[in-house]
């Protein structure tokens, strides 16, 4: 699986570099399609829609189809935003998602989850890490 995962982020990586050069060219096949994030966002809403029409018993192969176009728009997405700077990289999204998620699993896993107080005090803590981190990077 995680090597399946790495050709995909290459593959979108090469995509979105492909148009970013693309578009900067008086002569571009690419100009009126990619309109850089904003193209990946409309997919994204798009193909949540064709997925969740899919979402029915018997009818696997339509949905991990769907699915697979929800999970491609987003990584081109997040390589648009990486490209021109707004992101570090697309792996440091993962990374942080990871990091998030499993703080807060790990919580409830040692505590009552129908009190749900570890997931909250851990999203709070997580919420403070983020904005020292932010402002480290805003005063540097």
């Amino acid at each position: 699986m995680n090597s399946i995962f790495q050709k995909i982020i290459a593959l979108s990586e090469s995509r979105i570099s492909e148009f970013e050069e693309d578009i900067k060219k008086s002569d571009s096949l690419h100009k009126d399609f990619y309109v850089w994030y904003e193209t990946y966002l409309k997919w994204i809403i798009e193909e949540i829609e064709e997925m969740k029409d899919e979402i029915k018993l018997n009818n696997s192969v339509y949905l991990e189809d769907e699915l697979g176009d929800v999970f491609w728009d987003y990584v081109c997405l997040l390589h648009s935003l990486q490209k021109r700077w707004y992101i570090s990289s697309v792996e440091k999204v993962f990374e942080r998602s990871y990091k998030k998620f499993s703080e807060r699993i790990e919580a409830n896993r040692q505590t009552d989850w129908c009190k749900r107080e570890c997931w909250k005090d851990v999203k709070k803590r997580q919420k403070e890490e983020l904005k020292n981190e932010q402002s480290q990077i805003n005063n540097n």
